[in-house]
C-alpha cells in the first residue's frame, strides 16, 4: 500500500492466552504474520493494536490535532510543540509538521496489523466461535476507529482492507465517501460480533461499536455525499440503543468521573486528587488503558505513557501567580501548552461557578468538576503582591484609575492563594482578599470576541497567556516518580455515555425533533445541577433553545478538553467552522481559511510513493 507500512511483519505478543489477557503486556517484534492464524497469534494481533493506540492517545499531538485552533481552546505560551502553528493556521502548518506524520503513519501500521488479523483470523482453528467472534469484532472496531480519525483530518485517504505483503511503493487516495462506507461496514460487523461486555476492561464492546457508528453517521450526515436525514436517523437509533442498553450509567456526580472528593476542598475547585480513584467508571464506553508500571506501557521498547497531565497546566508557582505554592505533584507541572479562550470561559459565568471559591450558589457543577480555579497555599508566611488592578465601572471618558489587587495580608498554609473567576469582580472585593483574583478583562467579559490581549506575566488581575483556569480532568498525582515524573498512568476516555446523549440531541436537531433533543440535554443538566438546583426549571432546556450553536456550547460544557472540539466545529462544514473559530480565537483569525477544514497530507507519505502517479496533496497546501 505504501512504503511506510510494516512489510510482512507486525507487532505481536508472545504466549498470550486467547480469552483473558492483560492489555498492559509489553510487546515484542519480529513475528511473522502467519502467526496470526493461530489462536495465540490472533489474540496477540488484537492486543498489539490496543497497545499502538497509546502512540496517539495520551500524547501531546492530540492538542495540535483536536484542540487548538478552535473556538474554545488556544495554544498557551509555552512553545514546546507545534501547537502554536496549528492554532495560528500559519505557514508552519504544512506537510512537514511532525504531528501529521505521527498521526498518519502509526494509523496505517495499526491498520496493517488489523488487516492481517481479519484476513487470517476467520480460518483460525482451535478457538471457540465466541472468542473468535469477539476478537474479529475488536479488529473491525479498531480499524474503523483508525480510518475515522484519518478521514476526518485528511478527507480522501488510501483505503487498504487487506494485509500488506512486502514493501509496496505505489498508492492512491480513495474518495471519502468510500472510506465512510468501509468504516460503517466494519462497524456493522463489530456490532454483530462483539459481546456486550468483556472480561478485560478496555477491550471494545458492542456498546463501543454502536457509539462509534452513531458518531460516524452523525458526521457523514453533514457531508455533501452523506445521507442527510437517513444518517441522522441511523445516528439517533444507535445512540438510543446505547442509552437504553442498561450496560452504562451516568456517574451521579460529574466531578467523580475524574477525581476523588477531598474534605479540604468542599467546592471541588482545587486540584484533581486520584487517591483511590476507580478508573473504570460505569459511564466509560471505550478507553485507552495506561499503567503506572511503565514497562507495561511500552510498545516495541518505546515508553508510551499518558502525557496529558502536563499539557493544560498554567503558571501557579511564582509571586505574580500566588504565594505559598511551590511546585508539587498535586498541582502538577505547568507545561502551559493549552489554555481556554475567552469564549470557553464565557460559557460558564456566575450560575455555573458561583460567586466565591467553593461557594454554595453553584448551579452547574461541571465547571468546578472540569477546571481547577482554586490553589491552596502549602506553605505560610508570605503575602501576595499588591499588584495594579483597574477600579472598573468608571464614568465614560474618564481616565483609568488603578488600585491594589489584594489586601496584602499574610497567606497561611491551607489558605486560598489564587482564584480564577468567570464573572466580574469589583475592586472592593479584590482589595479585601488576601488571595489573587483573576478574571477576563471587562471588554472581553462583555463580548468574548473582543480579545483582552496576552497579558503575559502581568499582575493586573486579568487572565493571561500563562495564567488561566486549568483543565484538571487529566491531572495525575499518582505518578510514582514524584513531581518531575512525566509518566502518567491514568486512563484516557475516548467515548463515554455523557457524549452519547449529546450525539442523540444533535441527531434529533438534524431531524427537527427539538423536543427530544431538549430531553436528552436535560438528562445531563439534571446530573450536572448542584443539590439545591436539581429541580430548578431555569436550568432545564426548552425546545425553543435548541439550535446547533446551543448544542455545540453544551458539548463544550460537558466535554471540555476531551479532544473532541476540532471535530465538533468542523463537522457541520466550512461556514460553521470559519465563523466560530475566526470570531472567538484571536490567534486563528488572521490566517484561517476554508482549506483548513482538512489537514495537509504528511510529506513522508507523498515522498514514500515512488511508483505510479504522485500521491496528491490536499487543495491549498
Amino acid at each position: 500500500m505504501k512504503r511506510l507500512l510494516l512489510p510482512a511483519v507486525a507487532l505481536a505478543l508472545l504466549g498470550a492466552a486467547p480469552a483473558c489477557v492483560s492489555l498492559d503486556e509489553k510487546l515484542v517484534t519480529g513475528v511473522s504474520s502467519q502467526y496470526y492464524s493461530t489462536p495465540d497469534g490472533l489474540n496477540s494481533a488484537i492486543i498489539s493494536a490496543y497497545a499502538q493506540l497509546r502512540g496517539y492517545y495520551g500524547k501531546e499531538q492530540l492538542l495540535s490535532m483536536t484542540q487548538v485552533g478552535t473556538d474554545t481552546w488556544q495554544a498557551g505560551d509555552q512553545l514546546g510543540s507545534n501547537n502554536t502553528n496549528f492554532d495560528a493556521y500559519n505557514g508552519q502548518l504544512s506537510s512537514q509538521a511532525p504531528e501529521l506524520q505521527n498521526t498518519w503513519n502509526p494509523a496505517y501500521v495499526m491498520i496493517n496489523t488489523l488487516n492481517a488479523a481479519l484476513d487470517r483470523g476467520p480460518n483460525t482453528a482451535g478457538i471457540t466461535p465466541a472468542v473468535k467472534n469477539a476478537l474479529l469484532g475488536e479488529a473491525h472496531f479498531l480499524r474503523a476507529l483508525e480510518y475515522f480519525t484519518l478521514v476526518r483530518h485528511f478527507g480522501d485517504v488510501t483505503l487498504s482492507l487487506h494485509e500488506n505483503q512486502g514493501v509496496v511503493l505505489e498508492a492512491t487516495r480513495q474518495p471519502a465517501p468510500d472510506v465512510y462506507k468501509a468504516i460503517i461496514a466494519d462497524l456493522d460487523s463489530a456490532v454483530t460480533l462483539l459481546p456486550v461486555s468483556q472480561a478485560d476492561y478496555g477491550r471494545a464492546t458492542r456498546g463501543a461499536a454502536l457509539t462509534l457508528r452513531s458518531l460516524v453517521y452523525l458526521t457523514r450526515a453533514y457531508q455533501s455525499f452523506g445521507g442527510g436525514a437517513a444518517d441522522f436517523t441511523a445516528s439517533l437509533a444507535d445512540a438510543k440503543a446505547v442509552i437504553s442498553s442498561g450496560t452504562y450509567a451516568l456517574e451521579p456526580v460529574f466531578a467523580d468521573l475524574w477525581c476523588v472528593a477531598r474534605a479540604a476542598d468542599a467546592g471541588r475547585g482545587g486540584y484533581c486528587d486520584n487517591t483511590g480513584y476507580n478508573q473504570n467508571r460505569k459511564e466509560f464506553i471505550f478507553t485507552v488503558q495506561f499503567n503506572y508500571n511503565q514497562a507495561n506501557n511500552d510498545v516495541d521498547g518505546t515508553p508510551q505513557y499518558n502525557y496529558l497531565h502536563l499539557v493544560y497546566g498554567s503558571q501557579y508557582d511564582n509571586a505574580n501567580a500566588g504565594v505559598g505554592i511551590p511546585r508539587d505533584i498535586n498541582n502538577g507541572r505547568p507545561f502551559r501548552r493549552l489554555k481556554p479562550t475567552q469564549y470557553e470561559l464565557s460559557l460558564w459565568g456566575t450560575k455555573y461557578q458561583g460567586t466565591t471559591p467553593g461557594g454554595t450558589d453553584v448551579v452547574d457543577t461541571r465547571f468546578d468538576g472540569s477546571f481547577q480555579t482554586v490553589w491552596y497555599a502549602t506553605t505560610g508566611g508570605q503575602r501576595n503582591p499588591i499588584g495594579v488592578c483597574p477600579t472598573g465601572n468608571l464614568p465614560a471618558n474618564s481616565s483609568p484609575q488603578f488600585v491594589a489587587c489584594t489586601s496584602n495580608q499574610v497567606v497561611n498554609a491551607g489558605d486560598t492563594t489564587i482564584f480564577y473567576a468567570t464573572y466580574p469582580v469589583d475592586s472592593v472585593r479584590r482589595r479585601a482578599s488576601k488571595y489573587t483574583i483573576r478574571t477576563t478583562c471587562p471588554a472581553g467579559m462583555a463580548d468574548p470576541s473582543v480579545y483582552c490581549g496576552d497579558n503575559f506575566s502581568e499582575n493586573n488581575g486579568y487572565i493571561g497567556w500563562d495564567r488561566y483556569p486549568v483543565l484538571k480532568k487529566f491531572q495525575d498525582n499518582l505518578r510514582p516518580g514524584g513531581f518531575n515524573d512525566q509518566n502518567g498512568g491514568k486512563v484516557q476516555v475516548v467515548y463515554r455515555l455523557g457524549e452519547v446523549y449529546l450525539i442523540a440531541a444533535e441527531a434529533d436537531l438534524g431531524l427537527n425533533n427539538t423536543a427530544e433533543a431538549a430531553q436528552m440535554i436535560n438528562v445531563l443538566r439534571t446530573r450536572a445541577a448542584s443539590a439545591a438546583h436539581k429541580a430548578d426549571p431555569n436550568f432545564q432546556v426548552t425546545p425553543a433553545q435548541i439550535t446547533l450553536d446551543f448544542i455545540m456550547d453544551e458539548r463544550e460544557r460537558e466535554l471540555a478538553g476531551e479532544f473532541q472540539r476540532w471535530y465538533d466545529v468542523t463537522r457541520p462544514g466550512a461556514s460553521f467552522f470559519l465563523s466560530r473559530v475566526a470570531k472567538y480565537n484571536p490567534k486563528s483569525k488572521p490566517n484561517l481559511q476554508a482549506k483548513h477544514l482538512l489537514r495537509p497530507v504528511p510529506q513522508s507519505q507523498i515522498d514514500g510513493v515512488v511508483v505510479g502517479p504522485k500521491y496528491p496533496q490536499n487543495p491549498g497546501y
